[in-house]
């Protein structure tokens, strides 16, 4: 019982003492600790407090540092930390202060190395273990803990530049000694790591865990081995790394046997990966590489890899792609060469199966930096995939296989780029449309058959079918600069054009529709209202429609059996379409609105979409022209007024908006219009001569001929001086109305004559009365204001000023069509009663 008693009191000093040195000398322990801290470094260190534990770190004692700051050798902020501890062996309590260990919590730590290799982290004062101490602290340091720090590496000299959170990193090694075995283990988050402006490694979770072999004499670092993992990937690297004055020795070789194809893709620079970052794959990987040479700022140690998938499957989260019984072998090689580094990637061989169908490809792209390019492919490759490895929104929904026999092609990059290369190009095959459809723009197209057939720089279409956005069509013919103008770039800087002669015909034309495939989907617009990017996004699709139609020269002859335009529609088209970089001609005759229309106009494709157009209207139904044309965007006179027959010269210059719609502030028409046998149903303007009219004239009004020139300008239609034959009255008027329904109408009527057809009874058969414009009396009338509450006055001097004034516009009109349409255009004919009988 008393060796009990005395055991227990032993054990208790032994557990008080520390506590009751710590109690009482831990203050001088930590000054002293702080004091050679900053001793042993180049620049202080400032502490905001720092205290002594011995329960929290028990066996050990900790000096607790709060609120750390270090700068740099150069000056800069080396370390940020909210706590900084060094543990101690008990000894030092009683003697020399000996720190084994160092924990930095909470912070950031910033190394830097200059374009000459001075660092910023130089250390010194290290006293090896076992070592002779000349102060009263000895750093014999043995382990090294990183938790929740913040780390930015930034190499000149080589162009590194890394970005990463350590959650935590261990060092564990006897760090003074000439040479001694280094042990690493942690999990850092690197955000980025770029080389030279290439990204490497962006937002990868890391695991590490080394054994490092660290020579001190000749600085050389052997990694016995390193062990990497991302995922499911795991990489072994062993070999050797030697700092020289001008960067750095390698002699490593990387391996794997484990992970998937997607970790790997993963690893791939950002800027070359896309969407491949979404697939998900299953299958055997092995990976292995040398990195073996020097790494300088002028030069690279000789990388050879080698990739081997097998037996895989690819999914992706936005589509089925179907991809299964996958081998993939692929070499990366990066040597000196004469000019510099060159790096060669080669696929050996990619094939396997889409959807059931087997492809098979290579692909050898040697030099990155000058390419020179040789692609081989047979199979069929399912539509389904592409969304997959497109961006989202761009296509969606694919079905069917584009079919590839026998397809080559080999030659430099740069002159694929340029028409005037492809001499120096060899390119052959066969690719074959079946049942191949898929959704753009939020409009199913499908290719249902067709025959694309390469050889060298010439390309021949055969049968392709093309159904979707209203349109129904087939095309043939031959091109030139195929692969140039796909190889263009978004400015074209290279001015690739596809030279082509082909034949367009079919079923259907929906031009409004297949404008609209290069504009803005529904989901683009919304977002960019809600963002208040609109702006920007029409911007953006301008510039898509004009990459694509810069890069068009040619002919297409057409023969449609029907197209529409908005609501205009026409059957019978015979004629071209004629392309130029940025603009299409239309030629051509075509049946419309129960006659005919003979088209000769042009398409810009700038950075507004323009029209001009030349119309020759022959017999055309004007209930029909007022109704498709949407009555002009006006309510005054509409289709449900007009009855007759038209003939007419149009000249329209049209712009639109980003969506294919006019712009009404921008439309010009000029007009020379015929329109004979004609009635008038239910006009409101002719309540105003109800004084001259019978019941049934307000109703129905029939007219011979009704002639005259038109001008729109300014969201305004002009109508000069024009003389009405009709069964009710004779009249004369000129004036303006613009788009948002103002009146300014001039008005003369044969006065005498209405009343003299007023008290006589109601011709049934609505005979025109005789050509007279003058009367025994005349009455002059002014019409202004909105259509809604316009006012009718009388005013003789108004309307003779205004009748002389429009002879001018009449007369400007006329040349100008004349001149447009190369031809003479007469209308009104002049019944020589120009003066009044008054």
């Amino acid at each position: 019982m008393r060796i009990v008693k005395i055991a227990g009191i032993v054990l208790l000093v032994l557990i008080l003492l520390p506590v009751i040195a710590v109690t009482f000398f831990g203050g001088s322990l930590a000054k002293q600790v702080v004091k050679s801290v900053n001793k042993n470094f180049q620049t202080e260190i400032v502490v905001a407090d720092y205290d002594v534990s011995f329960w929290s770190s028990f066996p050990d004692l900790a000096v607790n540092l709060e609120e750390v700051q270090v700068a740099g050798s150069d000056g800069s902020r080396l370390l940020d930390a909210e706590r900084v501890a060094f543990l101690l062996d008990l000894g030092s309590l009683f003697g020399k202060v000996r720190i084994e260990e160092i924990v930095v919590e909470d912070g950031s730590l910033l190394l830097l190395a200059d374009v000459d290799g001075n660092v910023n982290y130089q250390l010194a004062g290290y006293t090896p273990v076992g070592g002779e101490a000349e102060e009263a602290t000895e750093f014999a340091i043995a382990d090294a803990r990183f938790v929740g720090v913040e780390l930015l590496y930034r190499d000149a000299q080589l162009e590194f530049d890394l970005a990463a959170d350590v959650e935590r990193l261990n060092f564990s090694g006897d760090f003074g000694a000439d040479n001694y075995l280094l042990d690493t283990e942690g999990k850092v988050f690197v955000h980025h790591l770029d080389q030279a402006g290439e990204r490497y490694v962006f937002e990868q979770q890391l695991l590490i865990d080394a054994a490092t072999d660290v020579n001190n004499v000749d600085g050389t670092y052997t990694f016995a081995p390193l062990e990497v993992s991302s995922g499911d990937l795991e990489l072994s690297v062993v070999g050797t790394m030697l700092p020289t004055e001008a960067g750095l020795r390698t002699d490593l070789r990387v391996e794997s046997q484990s992970g998937n194809l997607d970790d790997v893709i993963k690893l791939i620079p950002p800027a070359y990966v896309g969407t491949l970052a979404e697939l998900d794959t299953r299958g055997e990987l092995a990976l292995s590489a040398t990195v073996v040479g020097d790494l300088t700022p002028t030069k690279y140690p000789r990388i050879e890899g080698k990739l081997d998938f097998t037996d895989g499957r690819v999914g992706s989260p936005r589509t089925n792609i179907g991809a299964k019984d996958l081998n993939l072998r692929a070499l990366f090689t990066y040597l000196d060469g004469p000019r510099g580094g060159v790096q060669n990637v080669e696929i050996e061989e990619l094939s396997g199966k889409f959807r059931g169908e087997p492809f098979n490809m290579s692909l050898k792209i040697e030099d990155l930096n000058a390419p020179r390019l040789d692609l081989r492919a047979d199979g069929a490759f399912a539509l389904g995939a592409l969304p997959a490895l497109l961006e989202e929104g761009t296509l969606a929904d694919g079905e069917g296989y584009v079919r590839v026999e026998g397809l080559r092609l080999s030659g430099k990059l740069d002159d694929m780029t340029r028409p005037r290369g492809m001499a120096r190009v060899a390119a052959a095959g066969y690719v074959v449309f079946d049942d191949a459809a898929f959704t753009y723009n939020d409009r199913e197209l499908s290719f249902p058959a067709g025959t694309l057939t390469l050889a060298d720089n010439g390309m021949t279409l055969a049968g392709l079918q093309f159904e979707g956005a209203g349109s129904e069509v087939e095309f043939s013919g031959t091109a030139t600069n195929l692969i140039p103008v796909l190889f263009a770039d978004s400015l074209n800087s290279q001015d690739a054009e596809l030279v082509f002669k082909a034949t367009i015909a079919g079923e259907s034309l929906d031009l409004d529709e297949l404008i609209a495939l290069g504009g803005p989907t529904e989901a683009e617009e919304e977002a960019a209202a809600e963002a208040g990017r609109t702006d920007s996004l029409r911007a953006k699709t301008v510039a898509r429609r004009t990459l694509i139609t810069d890069l068009l020269r040619g002919t297409f002859e057409a023969d449609l059996e029907n197209w529409n335009y908005g609501e205009i529609e026409g059957e019978d088209f015979r004629g071209q379409l004629i392309f130029e970089p940025g603009t299409m001609d239309v030629r051509g005759l075509t049946k419309a609105m129960e006659g005919e229309l003979k088209l000769d106009g042009e398409v810009y494709f700038a950075e507004r979409l323009r029209m001009d157009g030349r119309i020759k209207a022959i017999d055309i139904n004007v209930e029909e022209f007022f109704a498709q044309s949407e009555n002009f965007d006006q309510e005054f006179l509409t289709a449900d007024n007009l009855e007759g027959t038209m003939n007419a010269n149009l000249f329209i210059q049209a712009y639109f908006d980003a969506e294919g719609n006019f712009d009404y502030e921008k439309l010009r028409v000029l007009a020379g219009i015929s329109i004979e046998d004609g009635e008038l149903h239910d006009f409101e303007m002719l309540e105003n001569f109800a004084f001259a009219l019978k019941s049934g004239d307000l109703e129905r009004v029939r007219f011979t001929k009704l002639e005259n020139y038109f001008e729109i300008v300014d969201e305004t239609i002009y109508i000069p001086q024009m003389f009405i034959q009709s069964s009710a009255l004779n009249l004369e008027l000129s004036g303006s109305h613009t788009f948002n329904q103002y009146l300014d109408y001039y008005i003369k009527v044969n006065a005498g004559q209405a009343i003299t057809n007023k008290i006589s009874r109601h011709d049934r058969d609505l005979e025109v009365l005789p050509a007279r414009r003058r009367g025994f009396f005349n009455l002059y009338y002014t019409t202004k204001g909105p259509l809604e509450d316009y006012v009718v006055e009388s005013n003789k001097r108004a309307v003779k000023d205004d009748f002389r004034r429009s002879q001018y516009r009449k007369k400007r009109v006329r040349e100008e069509l004349e001149r447009l349409f190369a031809e003479p255009i007469a209308l009104v004919e002049d019944t020589g009663e120009s003066e009044d009988q008054e």
